[in-house]
């Protein structure tokens, strides 16, 4: 009877063997979707986690971020599918997995910057924080650290940084990033950039709560027309208090009017055609602008406001300052560069702009020195005529209008 007993348990370990072999990949599935998703940050919300234990692969679809509270859209990023190359840390899930590479296809980025003039990407660490999950008590000093698999427990909420390390960047493929702006004007302007590929640096702290720097490479279309292209350089520090961010952008062939709200209340004339291509900096440290830009404009077609302080200047000359910016294949060069405090910045010309004006005022002089080379004549009735203005009047005048405000 007892050799029985023991036959028969032993064809009960066997046969659960031969079970758990044969679906070892569910059984991990289960229990590995069971243990992240428990412990997925409140601010992330996934679809499916699908594991390929023979290709190391994990794939995930549906991933949402969370945006910060007082912003409009639902989430700050949403992917549709994201593929995860990973390695176990040891023969098991409880000892963690470190994800080697991400690729995320089709990514949905929303940039939004509040009335009040915040950006949600600066207002992320305040949901990091609300969504972290408790970790495990600091034991007495120079103790040694637990066993990862010891702060399993059924139920028990841990640290997500303890269950999967993450890569610092991300290979972006056919995403999309919407601008949102509802501080520069009355209506929420927008403006969307579509098939992007880029890749996207994320530094985090020690436990995932916290964005310590951030950072894109790469190209899009301005509203998915491949005419209009865009490659980037941007690094952004989110851990200051007002925005600190260095950016190069290389333009080509956008059409400008798309950007009014934000170059309308600085200029002297209303843009009605053109598109433009060129050298873009935009550096914050801490709300404070440092830019140096250079654009080529083409089939520019504009018209003078009549209402902008210092209008009456540019009435009488700026139609001719674009002619001594043009080139020989028609195109209008224009470089200039913004200081000073993001909220209200100060416009510099650059030195090809002016070395135009320059040129401009030296062939005004030069005219006016011809006309006192001409003989005075007389009026009809043989009047003479009025006093003409002495050299030193007429250069003052000349100059005089091109500093005028």
């Amino acid at each position: 009877m007892l050799r029985f007993f023991f036959i028969l348990l032993l064809a009960i370990v066997i046969a659960a063997g031969v079970f758990v072999y044969n679906y070892r990949y569910e059984i991990f599935q289960v229990s590995a979707e069971s243990i992240i998703r428990r412990n997925l940050p409140d601010y992330v919300s996934v679809g499916s986690l699908v594991f390929d234990l023979k290709n190391g692969v994990l794939e995930v679809e549906n991933l949402g971020i969370k945006n910060p509270r007082g912003f409009t859209e639902r989430f700050l990023a949403s992917v549709d599918a994201i593929s995860c190359r990973y390695r176990m840390k040891g023969q098991n899930i409880l000892d963690g997995i470190e994800v080697t590479e991400i690729t995320a296809d089709h990514p949905h980025i929303n940039i939004e910057r509040s009335r009040s003039g915040e950006l949600n990407a600066s207002a992320m660490g305040e949901v990091m924080n609300a969504g972290k999950r408790p970790g495990p008590a600091p034991g007495p000093s120079g103790e040694k650290k637990e066993p990862f698999y010891k702060k399993f427990s059924f139920g028990k909420k841990i640290n997500i940084a303890d269950v999967i390390k993450l890569p610092e960047t991300i290979n972006i493929k056919n995403g999309e990033v919407t601008f949102r702006d509802d501080h520069i004007m009355r209506v929420p302007y927008k403006l969307t950039f579509e098939d992007v590929n880029a890749t996207l640096d994320m530094k985090l702290n020690d436990d995932y709560s916290r964005v310590l720097s951030a950072g894109s490479r790469g190209s899009g279309f301005v509203s998915g027309d491949r005419r209009q292209r865009v490659d980037w350089d941007v690094t952004l520090d989110p851990t200051t208090a007002r925005l600190t961010m260095a950016g190069t952008y290389k333009v080509s062939d956008v059409e400008i009017r798309q950007f009014a709200p934000y170059y309308d209340p600085y200029s002297p004339i209303i843009v009605e055609d053109g598109n433009f291509s060129g050298d873009l900096i935009f550096n914050f440290d801490n709300g404070n602008i440092g830019s140096t830009n250079i654009v080529y404009l083409k089939n520019f077609r504009f018209r003078e406001k009549s209402d902008w302080p210092g209008g009456q200047y540019w009435q009488a000359s700026l139609s001719e300052v674009v002619q001594y910016l043009r080139t020989a294949t028609g195109e209008i060069v224009f470089d200039f560069k913004i200081k000073g405090d993001m909220n209200s910045p100060t416009f510099y010309l650059g030195p090809y702009v002016k070395q135009a004006i320059q040129r401009l005022v030296i062939d005004k002089i030069s005219d006016v020195i011809s006309e006192l080379q001409q003989p005075q004549g007389q009026a009809q009735g043989g009047q003479p005529v009025q006093r003409p203005k002495s050299d030193a009047e007429k250069v003052m005048d000349v100059i005089q209008l091109f500093m005028k405000e």
